[in-house]
């Protein structure tokens, strides 16, 4: 037990958060300040002073305890709880330091402590006062515990008693122990026993002493088997996954003391069918990641696709659990907000593959968070969202809900009954994740998942967020090499272009290979490193119009339904009969070329060339010339109408 005194500047510890008292306003209410933000709220004195008793807000000290006294959290033991010469030593230690405070003496004036000493000493008939050292030290633990009185019991009360069983016993029953009771379908106690008795008579002859041999109780045997944790005794001779299974409700578990504290991630296959928005095609499951605040039970964040276990999955849920809600909430018809948002201490996941890979230490240090893996087999180690996935299960309805083989005589085919949308599923989904769920009264602590989550975030520091979300898209996306050259990168047959990329290009002076990687969730822009200073750069892609939002299954769906179409039409037939044929029209215009050269000669000797003939043709053809201007009378054209006469005129008539 400390004192306190509900003056200005007395800090308290709520959790992580730690308030300082600015001003008392009345006899009733005073005003807390946070020390980080500096939010000002107002408090109930009685309803502060409850929680500092019941330890839900401890008072911050200035100094901890030293010198091996317990601290205020760890002092289990008053005065009443001692033996009587430790109880008579707390309260003469007491009654000197009340006289000295009373007094107003303090730890350093070691005169007047001396006189305060036989002053005590006299009143109280005290034959063998205490010195004076030895009062300045009650004094300064008394200072340094917080006012606790617990401080001035002495320290033999905490001194554990040394066993009474020797040594040389104590290690012969050990042996005998682990050889023949902690092991696997090992014996009973009482053989053990009888193993130990016979253990002690043989040593005891090997040193050949006069005395007779230590004797040791079954009791005795039993009390040391049982120092032994049942489950570590059970794990031994029972074997580990047995013990597991028969402990499984004591096995190490942590529990949050405060919202956001353990965030728990895991996925499932939704049991129902879907169909699609636009054509009504039956879709098939999905799966949906879902992160629950193990400490309130409140749904913080969940992602809803047809793709399996990744670690792109499990980024997109991250990015969705740690921004605010106001964005996904906007459009759909809730009755109340969206309250979770801002980074945890510690993600809780299984060990499936996804989170295994060694881009997760990268990622969890990026966001400055810890990553802890549930043991296998141990679903209990994570239960909030194991109950929680069960829950949403049997909240979905039950057209399209899948049925198991063998335990109906007419099983239905789920693709034919389903009749929910996809987009129906999600704003379904969330409904029940704002609206119904943090509503639910849990019956073991009498409490909605939506008050404890509010209430504790009066225990929780500022909330943090992310400046860039583009680091998880770098760390958490597969690294390709790909070519850079002038038309900058193709990537799942989409051209990549920019700015920083035609620098990049620059630097470097010619195409060169390097490291990209992509959200597969988001084709419209890639991330290429610089391969001299290793930074990444954003490359968006050349036609944002259709890149936009498209994600690597979209975008090879689409090119596989591209194909179909091709091979449905014949395409690749027609066009392998059409390169065909331009090679045999080039085939036959070589082989008739061939032809030509090698018949020049003898066109030539056909015709007679030569130097005379081509004068003589010259010639001819001149002739030929002059005689096509010329009209023959056959061919003169005789005209229908008389020739007109003219009259003669000179210019002197005129």
């Amino acid at each position: 037990m400390a004192i306190y005194t509900l003056d200005r500047g007395l800090v308290i510890r709520n959790g992580d958060a730690q308030w300082q008292i600015q001003r008392v306003l009345d006899q009733k209410y005073v005003q807390l300040e946070h020390a980080e933000t500096g939010r000002i709220r107002r408090e109930k004195i009685s309803k502060l002073a409850s929680d500092i008793t019941s330890g839900k807000v401890s008072v911050v000290r200035d100094a901890e305890v030293r010198d091996g006294v317990p601290s205020d959290e760890a002092q289990a033991m008053c005065a009443a709880s001692m033996p009587k010469r430790y109880e008579e030593a707390y309260e003469r230690a007491h009654t000197y330091l009340r006289y000295m405070r009373k007094q107003g003496i303090t730890k350093g004036q070691r005169s007047r402590i001396a006189e305060g000493i036989a002053r005590v000493a006299t009143a109280t008939g005290d034959k063998n006062p205490p010195s004076t050292s030895t009062v300045m030290l009650w004094m300064r633990r008394f200072d340094t515990s917080g006012c606790n009185p617990s401080s001035l019991i002495s320290h033999n009360a905490y001194r554990r008693r040394k066993e009474r069983i020797p040594g040389e016993v104590r290690r012969v029953i050990d042996k005998m122990l682990s050889r023949h009771y902690f092991r696997r379908g090992g014996s009973s106690l009482r053989t053990a026993h009888d193993r130990v008795i016979e253990a002690l008579q043989q040593t005891h002859k090997a040193d050949g002493t006069s005395e007779e041999p230590p004797q040791v109780s079954l009791s005795t045997v039993r009390r040391i088997a049982s120092l032994t944790t049942p489950f570590d005794r059970d794990r031994l001779r029972l074997g580990p996954a047995e013990a597991r299974n028969k402990w499984r409700f004591s096995k190490p578990g942590k529990y949050s003391t405060r919202p956001l504290e353990r965030v728990e991630l895991d996925h499932t296959l939704l049991d129902i069918w879907v169909i699609d928005d636009k054509w009504g095609i039956p879709l098939g499951r999905p799966t949906i990641t879902l992160l629950v605040c193990s400490y309130s039970g409140y749904i913080v964040g969940f992602f809803i696709s047809f793709e399996g276990e990744t670690i792109s999955r499990v980024i997109q849920s991250i990015k969705v659990a740690i921004q605010p809600k106001d964005a996904f909430t906007s459009g759909a018809s809730l009755s109340n907000p969206w309250y979770a948002m801002g980074l945890w201490e510690t993600l809780v996941v299984d060990n499936a593959l996804s989170v295994h890979a060694p881009q997760w230490r990268r990622i969890t240090n990026e966001l400055c968070i810890d990553l802890e893996y549930c043991p296998v087999r141990m679903p209990w180690f994570k239960p909030f969202v194991e109950r929680y996935l069960g829950e949403l299960t049997r909240q979905l309805p039950a057209p399209g809900r899948p049925q198991k083989p063998g335990r109906h005589p007419d099983p239905v085919d789920p693709s034919v009954t389903a009749c929910i949308t996809f987009s129906d599923l999600c704003s379904g989904i969330l409904k029940w994740i704002v609206d119904v769920h943090p509503f639910e009264i849990n019956e073991r602590k009498q409490a909605r998942p939506v008050d404890l989550f509010l209430e504790g975030l009066e225990s929780c520091p500022a909330p943090s967020f992310c400046d860039s979300l583009a680091n998880l898209d770098v760390l958490a996306g597969r690294r390709n090499p790909v070519t850079v050259s002038q038309g900058g990168v193709i990537h799942e047959w989409i051209q990549y272009v920019g700015d920083e990329l035609r620098q990049m290009h620059r630097e470097i002076g010619t195409n060169f290979r390097t490291m990209m990687t992509s959200n597969p969730y988001e084709l419209g822009s890639i991330f290429v490193q610089h391969p001299k200073t290793g930074h990444w750069v954003c490359a968006p892609a050349k036609d944002e119009e259709y890149a936009a939002g498209l994600s690597r299954t979209q975008q090879r769906l689409i090119r596989a339904r591209a194909g179909q179409k091709l091979t449905i039409a014949n395409a690749e037939m027609v066009l392998r009969r059409a390169r065909l044929e331009l090679q045999d029209h080039w085939a036959a215009a070589i082989r008739s070329g061939r032809k030509i050269k090698r018949g020049a000669r003898d066109l030539a000797l056909f015709q007679g060339l030569s130097s005379v003939s081509s004068r003589q043709a010259s010639d001819r053809s001149l002739q030929t010339d002059m005689s096509s201007r010329l009209i023959s009378e056959d061919d003169a054209i005789e005209l229908d109408r008389p020739i007109p006469t003219f009259e003669a005129f000179s210019e002197e008539a005129i």
